[in-house]
This record gives C-alpha cells, sequence and structure tokens, in this order.
C-alpha cells in the first residue's frame, strides 16, 4: 500500500479565506442530503451525517443546496431551506455541532430556476428565458423586471440568514443549470436586454446578487461562487466565456471559485460515470408517468440514445488550472478527484488551491484523516451514481453499485 507523509503534504497546509482559516484543502463539495424537513428545516438525520463529514477529516463543508425563495425549491424531497428568519435558530444549532466536531461549515445558497416542477412550487418554474429543459420536460415563463428584482434579494437576505445562523461562510450555488447558472448559459439566456447577450449582461445578475449580499454580512464575511465552467451543449457556455467571467467575480471581491461542469440535461457532465436509467424510470415522478412505450425503449435502449459521459479521473482539473491563472482569489476544483497523489499533485503544481470532494465522501466520510494517517489508496467510490440518483427516492447513502429494494411509488 502506498502512503503519503502529512508532515510534508500540501493537502494539509492550512488555508485563508478572508478571515477564515481552514486547518487543510479538502472540502466537502455541496452535494444534495434529502435529510431536511418538508419545511427545509435540518434533521436529526443531517446532525449525523455532518458530524461523520467532520470527524472524518474535512477542513471545509460545503452544505447541500439551501433554496433562497420558495418557488425556488428543487422537485427533489428533503432540500435544505434558508428562506424564512425561523431557519436561523435551526441552522446555529447545526453550526455548533460542526465546530464541536472541528470543522468549517458553509451554506450553499441556490435557486432551482428551470430546474424544478409546477408540483414542486405550485407555480410554473422561471428562468431566465423559456427555454424547455429536454431533461425535465419542464418549459419555464422567462422572468420579468420584478422577478430579478425578488431573485437578488432573495439570495441576499438568504446570505444574511447564513451569517446570522454561524456558518464560516456562504457559497453561490451558479453552477450545474439552477437559476444564477441558467444566466450564465447563452443556451438558457437568450434574453436581448440588459440581462443576456454579452458576458457583461449575461453577468449583471452575479454583481447585483454579490453587492446585496456584501451588503448585508459584511467585508470580512467569506463569499464563495461555484461555477460550471463548461457545459455539454450546443450554445452552451465556453471555458473563454467562463475565463472572463471568472475575472469579473475575482474583481467583485469573491473569495473562493469552486470549478465544476454541466448542466443537468447535457447528458452527465456533472458527474460522470454510470448513469441508471431504471432507477430514473422508478424514482422520477416526470419519468414515472411518461406513457409506457417511452419507458420500454428507455429501459431497453436508454444508454444508447443517451450515453452517459465516461467517467475519467479530475476532470474539472484543466478548467480550474485555466481559472486559476486568470484570478487572484482561491480556486478549488471538484470532479473525479480519487486518488490522494491526484490531489496532492494539482496543489503542488498550482492547479488549484484546494479539492473538493462529492462522491468519495459519500462512499467513505473518513477518506481526509485515512490520507492524512498516511494511507494514499483511491477512493472506494465506483461511479456508479445511484448515491446521486436515488435522491428522490430515498436520503443520500453509498450503494456501491447494489439496486436497493425499495416499493416504488403509485
Amino acid at each position: 500500500m502506498e502512503t503519503v507523509d502529512e508532515s510534508k503534504s500540501l493537502l494539509f497546509e492550512p488555508i485563508r479565506i478572508n478571515r477564515l482559516r481552514l486547518k487543510n484543502r479538502l472540502v466537502r463539495s455541496a452535494t444534495y442530503e434529502g435529510m431536511a424537513d418538508d419545511r427545509g428545516f435540518p434533521t436529526e438525520k443531517i446532525f449525523r451525517l455532518y458530524g461523520r463529514l467532520a470527524r472524518g477529516g474535512v477542513g471545509l463543508i460545503i452544505t447541500g443546496f439551501a433554496y433562497v425563495a420558495e418557488d425556488g425549491v428543487g422537485f427533489m424531497p428533503g432540500m435544505n431551506g434558508i428562506h424564512t428568519d425561523s431557519h436561523i435558530a435551526a441552522y446555529r444549532k447545526l453550526t455548533a455541532h460542526v465546530h464541536d466536531n472541528d470543522a468549517c461549515i458553509a451554506m450553499q445558497i441556490a435557486h432551482a430556476g428551470r430546474q424544478t416542477t409546477e408540483a414542486a412550487i405550485g407555480a410554473r418554474p422561471m428562468a431566465p428565458s423559456a427555454v424547455k429543459d429536454t431533461s425535465t420536460f419542464v418549459r419555464p415563463r422567462a422572468m420579468s423586471e420584478n422577478d430579478i428584482a425578488r431573485a437578488i434579494e432573495a439570495f441576499g437576505q438568504g446570505a444574511r440568514r447564513a451569517h446570522e445562523s454561524g456558518f464560516d461562510a456562504v457559497q453561490i450555488h451558479a453552477a450545474h443549470g439552477y437559476l444564477l447558472s441558467s444566466f450564465l448559459c447563452p443556451h438558457t439566456n437568450r434574453r436581448s436586454d440588459r440581462w443576456g447577450g454579452a458576458v457583461e449582461n449575461r453577468m449583471r445578475i452575479i454583481q447585483k446578487i454579490y453587492r446585496r449580499c456584501r451588503e448585508l454580512v459584511g467585508e470580512d464575511y467569506p463569499i464563495l461562487v461555484k461555477i460550471s465552467a463548461t457545459d455539454a451543449m450546443k450554445n452552451g457556455l465556453t471555458l473563454g466565456e467562463s475565463l472572463e467571467m471568472a475575472r469579473m467575480m475575482d474583481a467583485m471581491g469573491f473569495d473562493g471559485i469552486e470549478v465544476s461542469c454541466g448542466i443537468g440535461e447535457d447528458g452527465g457532465s456533472t458527474i460522470r460515470g454510470d448513469l441508471p436509467v431504471d432507477v430514473v424510470l422508478d424514482h422520477w415522478e416526470m419519468y414515472r408517468r411518461k406513457n409506457p412505450l417511452f419507458k420500454f425503449v428507455m429501459r431497453h435502449w436508454g444508454q444508447k440514445l443517451k450515453p452517459p459521459v465516461p467517467f475519467t479521473e479530475n476532470y474539472n482539473l484543466a478548467s480550474a488550472r485555466a481559472i486559476k491563472q486568470v484570478v487572484k482569489t482561491p480556486v478549488f476544483a471538484v470532479g473525479g478527484f480519487v486518488r490522494p497523489a491526484a490531489m496532492e499533485a494539482a496543489i503542488r503544481n498550482g492547479d488549484a488551491d484546494g479539492i473538493a470532494l462529492c462522491r468519495p465522501l459519500i462512499a467513505d466520510p473518513q477518506f481526509p484523516k485515512k490520507i492524512a494517517n498516511g494511507d494514499a489508496d483511491v477512493s472506494r467510490c465506483i461511479q456508479c451514481n445511484l448515491c446521486l440518483f436515488y435522491f428522490t427516492a430515498a436520503p443520500l447513502k453509498c450503494y456501491h453499485g447494489k439496486r436497493m429494494k425499495l416499493s416504488k411509488p403509485a
């Protein structure tokens, strides 16, 4: 078995993000957990999960997506909410729990935009433009000026609540096809007004949100952002545009940029690996209600009609490296990191300032501690992606390739 020397490892050097000092460079990337109640309040399951992650040695935990407005919740059950002041007291207990277990915690705040359903929010989903989402069959309505102003204020108030809840930082979710990502991506933003077209127009909502958040949380509170540097859509987001956007975010004052990729409908480029079509057909509401012929075809030939994006290690590292070369703020790379040696190399080579992990920490929350103790073995995650596709039916866990025994909804 290979070993690593923690005393010489850059992974375990502290890093400062604004006023926040992290004990190491390993971050738990925001991961949907499905462990909140139906009002978005944290349950005991989240306390247990975050306790395991904190004790597992990760320097910073970023929560799963917390919706900033009632019309911003996704179609998945059990999402975190930060849309009312009544959430603050509950989250204060959660942040204290994480701090007691020797880790820092940031809240990711987000709005689902078009990546939700009318059944989930009680209204037609909204987005910058009325572009149909081919993965969920949702065609949103185009947002009005009032809708945009309301979204900006909702993010600002979400950041304020996160600050008052004791979170060490807040991360604005501008990736993966959710509302802010859909403003940045030319595939989903086809507006011809001041909110669309040129990069500076598509970035306008990010600028407004950053300024409002900063007004409410102060200059020394860390505000992070997560972006998709690229996606696999025709007329989608290119790395060249993302470099320009990253420069603008750096100039605004963002305290860290996490670099990911993809949007919901681009064939799984965000996660890569297996695409469990059977789980989607059996447990995702919008697919369960499709006609029998569609489901038969997809069950038997879905993998050929919409091939999954093959897993490769460190698949966002090239994008992170390119962005790091044009910004001064810390850059965190996420996606496909399974070998400690590759994580170490990314830091040592100056490609990123930190490594964000999702599936490896679902498979084993103790992974960072094992690395610190000299274990250089690859993560046990096999990229089956069942953890991320059973989310409409069960809370987050590692299935390690085994289908769960769960009765199908009526």
